[in-house]
This record gives C-alpha cells, structure tokens and sequence, in this order.
C-alpha cells in the first residue's frame, strides 16, 4: 500500500492484511462467477454481458467476502489445528459463498444450484480448484498476520514476560511437583 493511503486509512499491517485477504477471496470468487456464466452461455465470451450475467458476477464476489467473513475464527489460526480449521474455513467459503451468491443472483433456484454449479465448475477444471485452493490458503496466510497483530494487542505484555511476578509459572513455582 501506497505510504499515502497508509495516512489516509490509518491501516495497520494486520488490518491491511484482513483487507486484501477479503479482496483476494472477493475477485476470485467473481472469476468463478464469471467462469459460471461462461458455462452457461458460451457466446457471452465473444458477446456482450447483459446486466443480469453482470450481477451474477457481482453476487459471486459478495458471497465469497460474505463468506469468508462467517467464517469467523476458522481461518487465520496458527499450528496445525488451526491447518484443520483452515481446511474447514476453506470448504465453508467455497459452499457458503457459493449458496450466497446462488441466492443473490437467482433467488429460491440459485439457492440449490450455486453450490451444485461451484462443484461442477472445479471438478471439471481441476487447475482452477487448485488455484481456488491456493488463494484459500493465501487468505488463510493473510488472517494470520491479521490473527497475531489482534493477539498482541488484546494480551497483557507483562504475561508475556517469563520471569515477571505475575507469571503463572512464578504462581505456581513448586506446588505441583
């Protein structure tokens, strides 16, 4: 980010990091919008767009940021718990942006065919399920700076310390040995 915009924002590194993990996820998940339309209407490619096959587009960009913020916790945790959560988070992002922007576009009938639509589309171009993954992990990657900047600031720099009074290790020194 432009040091300009840094002023303007008043971003900080992990915040920058939530942002672009939310546009990574949002753009990608357009392209699988637009790769769905594509499917659907092969002249759209060499036509023009209608203002419908534009909004569903849109809508598939929506439900994934969408998603990925119902995902909560589950992406952006450190370890490999946090890898099996990640996994998880990635499935919720794909099937629940997917059942969004299904609705959003098509009420009622895209509600069951955004999902079936998503599914059809990876498993016949696995490289595109490959690079989806792959921008599932960078946004899972993004969380993280995003995860460890709010646990820095939420916990107390005195407990952190390993010698420091208060410590629990000093609490406990000898008690249950």
């Amino acid at each position: 980010m432009r040091p300009t915009l840094r002023k303007i924002l008043f971003l900080t590194e992990g915040e920058r990091a939530r942002v672009l993990a939310f546009a990574l996820v949002g753009a990608c998940s357009a392209g699988l919008g637009f790769l769905a339309v594509l499917h659907l209407d092969h002249a759209v490619f060499l036509g023009e767009f209608s203002w419908y096959q534009t909004w569903i587009v849109i809508a598939s960009g929506l439900g994934g940021m969408i998603a990925l913020f119902l995902s909560g916790d589950r992406m952006g945790k450190p370890g490999k718990a946090g890898a099996v959560r990640a996994v998880a988070g990635a499935i919720w992002v794909t099937f629940i942006g997917a059942l969004i922007g299904g609705t959003l576009g098509l009420p009622f009938y895209g509600t069951m065919f955004g999902p079936f639509i998503v599914v059809v589309t990876l498993m016949g171009a696995p490289l595109l399920a490959m690079l989806w993954a792959f921008n599932l992990f960078g946004a899972h990657v993004l969380l993280g700076i995003y995860q460890s900047e709010r646990d820095t600031i939420f916990s107390p720099s005195r407990r952190s310390q390993p010698d420091h009074p208060d410590s629990l290790r000093q609490r406990l020194r000898g008690r249950f040995t």
